[in-house]
């Protein structure tokens, strides 16, 4: 029954896209051979129209856990079509109306609407906040926005014969197609499925971008915008492209967290900086060779923005780099090696400055077990989980780090001799307390064990703490599992 249901929500996508790929190039053909504009409205209207309706249809037919997005989505496609059916009987009706328009007014709500609703599914597919793709799309977004200073919003300002209102409303136009080209850099940049939906979300984004900077050009350049056949052609394959995203199944859980950061400094991500990097000072010479007048404080101001940007996108790159050496590359915590260091460190410092260091050595019970039951995914499982309940319960200034394999080693300064067992006896308890979830179906009570010790002294050594936790902990599974052993002090060996 669920692969009937997958196979018939395949067939309306694609029988959609079908649709309107027609109904462009009815459009296009009816404008080229010059039917009359009623004729090839009313499909442009029909298809525009359609595209809240199917939007819906697809939140209907897929039910996805959060719909706000796709809501929002819809919502702003009946604000576009309301725009288009107004400025379609404006047009149609020869009214001479001085901008901005109720079509303007509509156009450009509808833009704010459907970013909105672009934003939401880029926050909720990210991991926490991606320092390197916000970065990135703001360089691209400085590159663009001086291409479209230059060559649409420049010449609109400039206009003598436009009134003030009417180049706000022009201007606003670019503004918010360039609102929509970061958000799309944002989104193909990100984290998160990079399936169907999120190509012709992209898609979408971008031909609609494509063709309102076509229709704006043409406009500056003196062409009738209003008969122009291949604008009116992109702007319905963009919005089929649109609808068919909810139409798709997978828009169930297309704005699903994802459980990794975006991919970071790719070829193909470093060549799209470069390009947008080099299109401001490319932009300058081509004015140059053209004998234009040059914007030098334009131009300088943006030069110089970019390479700040270009410089705290590499201070991120050696950021995280940095911490890539220093993580545990399934749990997320530190590492053996980042231990080892920060251990050396710690124990002289506490030499130095005379204040005790404590040290405890975590080991899940019956690992071997987990693993060989529910597989090694149901072992990472737990091993994930058990590293997230230990980081949110330790105290600051401590450092989790997984040792090796099982096993887990809490670096505690400053620790007072009463407090370390209350702290080793809150880690056992972080562990037992509430049942993992192994696979989808199965939860399990996993238990540990917990060694630790404490030292004070000039002659402290990260062996010997090392040590000192290593035999409590052997002790601590000796005398059953599921407990905690303290160690008398770092330089005193338990007796086995």
């Amino acid at each position: 029954m669920d692969r009937i249901r997958a196979g018939r929500a395949s067939i309306v996508w694609r029988l959609w896209l079908a649709v309107v790929a027609a109904c462009a190039l009815f459009q296009i053909l009816a404008q080229l051979f010059g039917l009359p504009f009623l004729v090839s409205e009313i499909t442009y209207s029909t298809v525009s129209c359609a595209v809240p309706i199917m939007i819906l249809v697809g939140v209907r037919l897929h039910r996805p856990a959060r719909r706000a997005a796709w809501i929002m989505l819809a919502l702003g496609q009946t604000v576009y079509a309301a725009a288009d059916a107004v400025y379609s009987y404006d047009v149609w009706s020869t009214g001479d109306m001085a901008e901005p328009t109720p079509s303007d007014v509509l156009y450009l709500s509808s833009y704010l609407l459907t970013g909105v609703a672009v934003l939401i599914f880029v926050r909720r597919r990210t991991p926490g906040w991606d320092f390197a793709t916000a970065i990135d799309a703001l360089v691209i977004a400085l590159s663009s926005g001086m291409l479209t200073w230059v060559f649409l919003i420049e010449p609109v300002a400039s206009d003598p014969a436009l009134a003030l209102p009417a180049k706000l409303t022009e201007a606003a136009y670019p503004v918010l197609d360039l609102m929509l080209l970061i958000l799309a850099v944002r989104l193909v940049l990100g984290a998160g499925d990079r399936g169907s939906v999120h190509r012709m979300l992209f898609g979408y984004l971008g031909l609609m971008f494509a063709a309102d900077t076509a229709y704006a050009v043409m406009g500056i350049m003196g062409f009738d915008n209003t008969t122009e056949p291949f604008t009116a052609g992109l702007w319905m394959v963009s919005l089929g492209l649109l609808a068919a995203c909810a139409l798709h199944p997978v828009m169930r859980d297309f704005d699903s967290r994802s459980q990794v950061a975006a991919p970071d400094a790719t070829p193909a991500r470093l060549i799209m900086l470069a390009c947008a990097v080099l299109m401001v000072p490319g932009l300058q010479f081509t004015e140059y060779l053209a004998g234009q007048e040059l914007n030098v404080p334009l131009s300088s101001a943006a030069c110089a923005v970019m390479f700040l940007l270009v410089l705290a996108r590499m201070a991120g790159l050696v950021a995280a780099q940095r911490r890539a050496a220093d993580t545990d590359g399934l749990t997320g915590v530190s590492n053996r090696r980042h231990l080892e260091e920060t251990l050396a460190t710690e124990c002289r410092r506490a030499a130095r400055s005379g204040y005790r260091l404590g040290l405890l050595m975590i080991d899940i019970d019956h690992f071997k077990k987990i693993n060989d039951t529910y597989g090694h995914p149901g072992g990472d499982r737990v091993l994930c989980e058990l590293a997230r309940r230990l980081s949110s319960g330790g105290r600051a200034g401590s450092l989790l780090a997984r040792y090796g394999g099982e096993e887990f080693v809490a670096l505690v300064p400053h620790v007072g001799d009463d407090e370390l067992p209350l702290i080793a006896e809150r880690i056992r308890l972080a562990v037992a307390g509430l049942p993992i979830q192994v696979d989808d179906q199965t939860l399990i009570t996993v238990t540990a064990s917990v060694g630790a010790t404490t030292a004070l002294g000039p002659d402290l050594h990260p062996q010997d703490l090392l040590r000192a936790a290593d035999e409590a902990l052997y002790t601590a599974k000796s005398a059953g599992r599921n407990r905690v052993v303290i160690a008398p002090d770092a330089r005193t060996a338990i007796p086995r």
